[in-house]
């Protein structure tokens, strides 16, 4: 049995450091990161771990294609680039979808993208509140894994011989994946709040009313309402909204803090910022079905209209007063 995790990032390793007890090869493009794994058993992205010798590393991508189970951890808007150099012919291979995020250029959810390659029907969803660094530190953790078939579930989740690692069945693909990937924008939200100092009442305000949010994009997707109230949604949301690990509420925290924040530079200094390529995605989605998201939309102004987020904030808070729970 193989196990295969494209992607050499923090949460590529995090995974094989997860899956370990089995053989686990990690593909990567970064020889830093290969070699690294290889030689000296950790993966410089990811401090303090260290992977036993059932974790080996490859450039080759053409060994894809022998894997019993392949991860995908990849920055979402990679995935596509990546995915046309690679042969995935292997119709009983288990495919696990381990990013986050919708495809720009498609708006497409990336269960659709990949679809696009693989000559598999067996793809699934892991997606839920998970900081990498704790995975791999073995700290307790949950998740929701999405899929049509109950024995691929059951298949999947004995890899995974770790009682800190719990996974929940769901067969919602579409609803895990809109979870995981909106909770990104709305993280960028909350980080502004705290570099506004703004207080812990405007931040639980905002999270709340993203959630709504989350729930009218989720129905008119076709998502169910019961899968976003779990780890994949609400979950995820709560997690990366209240903690400066977020990348994407580190970001929202340090544009809201600088007087002109070059947002080029400031995501060139940490990982991949999901949610300012999701809420381009989300925006053109919200305005093909008219989807009521005006916290979205705000974040969407800000970073790529170039709007004051003061200005963007005084709008949120002078919008008509209406039901809690309009439609």
């Amino acid at each position: 049995m193989k196990i295969g995790i494209l992607g050499g990032g923090v949460w590529g390793s995090a995974l094989a450091r997860l899956l370990s007890n089995n053989k686990v090869y990690l593909f990567a493009r970064d020889p830093k990161v290969v070699n690294s794994i290889n030689e000296h058993h950790f993966n410089p992205k990811l401090k303090y771990v260290v992977f036993n010798d059932n974790v080996s590393a490859k450039k080759d991508f053409n060994l894809i294609n022998d894997m019993d189970y392949l991860f995908i951890a990849l920055p979402s808007q990679t995935i596509r680039e990546v995915l046309s150099s690679v042969n995935l012919d292997n119709k009983e291979q288990e495919i696990i979808i381990a990013s986050k995020g919708i495809e720009i250029e498609t708006t497409l959810l990336l269960s659709d993208v990949i679809k696009e390659f693989a000559k598999s029907d067996k793809i699934n969803i892991l997606s839920g509140p998970c900081f990498s660094d704790e995975v791999a530190q073995n700290l307790p953790t949950a998740v929701t894994f999405a899929s049509k078939n109950k024995k691929s579930f059951e298949n999947i989740s004995s890899l995974f011989q770790n009682k800190n690692f719990r996974m929940y069945y769901a067969d919602d693909l579409i609803g895990c994946q809109i979870g995981g990937a909106l909770k990104n924008i709305y993280a960028i939200t909350a980080g502004i709040t705290m570099g506004l100092n703004l207080g812990e009442n405007a931040k639980s305000a905002i999270i709340t009313r993203s959630f709504v949010e989350i729930s009218r994009f989720g129905k008119s997707l076709g998502a169910k309402q019961q899968t976003l109230f779990g780890l994949s949604g609400l979950g995820d949301l709560i997690l990366t909204c209240n903690s400066m690990k977020s990348r994407n509420t580190k970001f929202g925290q340090l544009i809201s803090s600088i007087s002109r924040p070059d947002f080029e530079d400031i995501l060139k200094s940490q990982e991949i910022t999901e949610g300012y390529f999701t809420v381009k995605a989300v925006n053109k989605i919200a305005d093909q079905k008219n989807i009521d998201m005006p916290i979205m939309k705000s974040i969407y102004n800000i970073l790529y209209n170039n709007y004051s987020i003061k200005n963007e904030i005084n709008n949120l808070l002078e919008r008509p007063i209406t039901d809690e729970f309009a439609k």
